[in-house]
């Protein structure tokens, strides 16, 4: 406390700076400088020289150059500390949102360009500086920005330094449903908890509270609405099939195990799955459950935290598979395997697969697992009635593909996927063969059953190249 109300601070947020060009950004962040200058306009102003008078009302009019806006954040400081006769804090608030938007829209290496400058004439060597603190979801050494500083102490989600600071923990929580008299915690845990800060299980602040608003209490997602997440849907659907095959792992409930690179840089995430699987948990959309060491190197296992995040995976994969097959055809699809049209259902399959795999991504030595990767993709929209398992272990073995009925007397179904080399029917057929001799062998129905399924088919799926069989069997 013996700090509190000593100091001039100065607070950014740069959580609206989303623009499609860099000249939009630049003038989003001249409004926050502006703004900035006018609050602080009727005690600064009276004490100015004529020249920095001048120099004031060039910002604040928005006449300055380039150059100006550069030197905006430290000339403010500079006026701050001589006035007052003691050094500023500043907060900076989500500095790297600038930089998302830069990457999404192309403009990426002139923003850095501009945020470096700027924040490092601030913050590197600045006399009028007490405590710069600055947070984003980017680890700041590396993006270039700050690359010149040598005093930063950096903290992640993993470290424990702060770590009940940034949302409500479980004690807050248990407060504060009992000022609002409300006993369903469970909703509010299913939804908004999950995340991990160092050890420290935290709810999600604003979809909490945005929830606790609403008089009917219906959970909904309400952080995953208003955050700004469209690049990482475009990442998503970009990646290759066994980074989506996983994303069906993690959508069925399970973790996926890899190493964390703290160091991200946004240029480099399309060129490694690390940087991706880093970017999503240090951005809130998936979180470190548990951790060992492996030659010396920290392996996390992580899952979705919540309900309302697994609503956006869910969503995005359904949008790709909408947009890719369409949603018109999809239905078709979907409709002809749970009414057991096996046939419709394979001949749709055929023509979607057709339409939208290239040769490409069906090259190298494991087709198949695009064809399972796809097929995944296509079932999330069944999600409403089905949990859909991936590569689980069942009976004797592990499937390929499991869609289990939340009402039992709906149809089962475990799809077992193989590739030949030769695409001729006799291949085909003893490929299939063996496929359905391997669901009824293995024993893969098991899990069906132990969940009371009545009806349970078994699907083979044969691929070569762009050919594709499909038989199935009652089990």
């Amino acid at each position: 406390m013996q700090h509190q109300g000593q100091y001039p601070v100065i607070f950014m947020t740069f959580k609206s700076c989303k623009a499609s060009n860099m000249e939009q950004c630049l003038s989003q962040i001249r409004g926050l400088l502006i703004e900035l200058y006018l609050e602080h306009q009727p005690f600064l102003y009276p004490k100015l020289t004529e020249r920095e008078q001048k120099h004031y009302d060039q910002i604040i009019d928005e006449q300055g150059q380039l150059r100006d806006w550069e030197e905006a954040l430290s000339f403010l400081m500079q006026l701050l500390h001589r006035q007052t006769g003691k050094r500023v804090i500043v907060l900076l608030d989500e500095y790297d949102t600038p930089i998302h938007a830069g990457q999404e829209q192309g403009y990426y290496e002139d923003i850095v360009l501009f945020m470096r400058i700027m924040l490092g004439n601030a913050l590197k060597d600045n006399s009028d500086l007490e405590k710069g603190i600055v947070t984003g979801i980017l680890r700041i050494a590396k993006e270039s920005i700050f690359s010149d500083l040598n005093n930063l102490d950096v903290l992640s989600l993993l470290d424990l330094e702060f770590q009940d600071c940034f949302g409500f923990t479980p004690a807050e929580i248990e407060q504060l449903t009992k000022d609002f008299s409300f006993t369903k915690t469970n909703l509010l845990k299913t939804w908004y908890n999950g995340y991990l800060f160092g050890n420290q299980i935290i709810y999600n602040p604003w979809s909490v509270l945005s929830f606790m608003n609403r008089k009917n209490k219906i959970p909904r997602p309400y952080w995953i609405n208003t955050s700004g997440n469209a690049l990482l849907r475009e990442i998503i659907t970009r990646t290759d099939p066994a980074f989506q095959e996983k994303i069906e792992t993690l959508l069925a409930g399970f973790t996926i195990t890899t190493p964390l690179n703290e160091n991200i840089v946004l240029r480099d995430l399309e060129h490694n799955e690390q940087n991706v699987w880093s970017l999503l948990v240090f951005s809130g959309y998936l979180k470190p459950v548990s951790f060992q060491f492996r030659d010396e190197e920290p392996i996390y296992d992580l899952a979705i935290p919540n309900r309302e995040v697994q609503a956006f995976y869910r969503n995005t994969v359904q949008l790709w598979v909408q947009k890719t097959v369409g949603s018109q055809r999809l239905q078709q699809l979907l409709r002809a395997l749970t009414q057991t049209d096996f046939k419709t259902f394979g001949k749709l399959l055929k023509e979607m697969v057709l339409a939208v795999l290239s040769y490409h991504d069906i090259a190298g030595k494991k087709p198949e697992r695009v064809y399972h990767a796809f097929v995944l993709g296509l079932l999330t929209n069944m999600t409403d009635r089905y949990h859909i398992r991936s590569n689980r272990e069942s009976g004797y073995g592990r499937y390929d593909v499991l869609m289990i009925p939340l009402d039992p007397n709906e149809p089962g179904f475990v799809f077992e996927f193989k590739k030949i080399d030769k695409p001729e029917e006799k291949n085909a057929s003893e490929a299939m063969q063996s496929a359905l001799e391997q669901i009824q062998k293995q024993q893969y129905a098991a899990e069906l059953r132990e969940h009371d399924v009545k009806k349970i088919w078994g699907i083979g799926v044969v691929v070569s190249g762009k050919r594709v069989w499909v038989e199935n069997i009652a089990l």
